[in-house]
């Protein structure tokens, strides 16, 4: 089976995401401490099921940092029980090895809007065996949506990722409350297309999950929904041409040399599930059915806030008629 309408697709997931529904979300995301975590992730569940789908775009020339794992003991105590970490291969032509990876993009969604810089591992899953990317870190300067209490708010009010017309690129990103810091400049013109591992890149993102430290005992994987041949190849850029110039996140993990980096010159088009929501993907033919599938809906919502909206002017209202009635009561005294 073959992706039978990209230009669907493609469409779908740009007009899912609206971007005066992501400011109203970040807004509200600002006042859910007023609200018990429980039931501000209960709201984003209801709404999940009125839109079960999300788009989220990855603009061109994303990069991917890769260091060798070092540190075996501390990797597998992030992982979550049902998985259990795996060799792989980054390009198609070579020898398998343990990773850490970051992912570094500029992207927009029907949740959030920024820049962010993920770090994985690479893992299998025992109950599926499919190959997985597992989450350990994010930092963003945009929304930050985690398992444990659905949506945070950004940690990094610096967080650059650019580049210019002489095919330079340029990474700074800091976490606030840490001061963990990457640095990193490089150049992409001496870069070769070359073919990915397919099961790593295609499989891999059918089976996403989160490290001990990010989610909840109860997660399952998450897939997401894509065209295989966005991730057939990537820019394999030289190590020459690339200096790391800090990097303070996961010094004991991985070895601190980079060892691979990649960019996609082009961009990425996403349908994630929503909240509480899942879709299973057994292997890429799947996929490619549910693809289809999905280009071809009609009626697909964008992700709203109208219940958060909801939830926020009734406890406003209600604030105020509590006051109120105090306020008579005090008088008739």
């Amino acid at each position: 089976m073959k992706i039978q309408n990209d230009d669907k697709f493609i469409k779908l997931v740009e007009n899912l995401i609206d971007p005066a529904e992501v400011c109203d979300l970040y807004f509200f995301q600002r006042f859910k401490n007023l609200l018990p975590t429980w039931l501000f992730k209960k709201l984003l569940i209801k709404t999940s099921k009125k839109s079960p789908y999300m788009g989220f775009v990855i603009e061109p020339y994303s990069l991917f940092l890769f260091f060798r794992l070092r540190n075996f003991e501390k990797a597998k105590a992030l992982l979550p029980t049902r998985y259990e970490l795996v060799k792989t291969r980054i390009f198609a032509d070579e020898e398998p090895d343990y990773y850490h990876g970051m992912g570094i993009f500029n992207t927009k969604a029907s949740t959030f809007w920024g820049t962010r810089m993920e770090s994985y591992l690479v893992a299998k899953d025992t109950k599926t065996g499919l190959i997985s990317w597992i989450f350990i870190d994010i930092i963003s300067n945009t929304i930050i949506a985690l398992p444990t209490e659905g949506v945070v708010s950004r940690n990094s009010k610096h967080a650059v990722h650019t580049t210019n017309s002489k095919g330079d690129f340029f990474v700074d990103i800091k976490e606030d409350r840490t001061g963990r810091h990457l640095v990193c400049k490089g150049n992409m013109t001496r870069g070769i297309k070359r073919k990915l591992d397919q099961p790593l890149w295609v499989l891999g993102n059918t089976s996403i999950a989160h490290s001990t430290e990010l989610t909840d005992k109860s997660e399952d994987p998450f897939a997401v929904i894509f065209d295989p041949a966005e991730v057939a190849t990537a820019i394999d850029i030289p190590l020459a041409d690339v200096k790391l110039h800090k990097n303070s996140l996961f010094t004991d993990l991985a070895e601190q040399e980079l060892c691979k980096v990649l960019c996609f010159p082009f961009a990425q088009h996403y349908i994630a599930d929503s909240p509480g929501c899942r879709t299973y993907i057994k292997n890429d033919q799947d996929m490619i059915e549910n693809y289809n599938r999905i280009s071809e809906l009609k009626d697909l919502k964008t992700f709203s806030t109208k219940s958060i909206k909801r939830m926020f002017f009734s406890s406003i209202i209600l604030s105020y008629l509590i006051i109120a009635v105090l306020s008579v009561l005090l008088l008739l005294k």
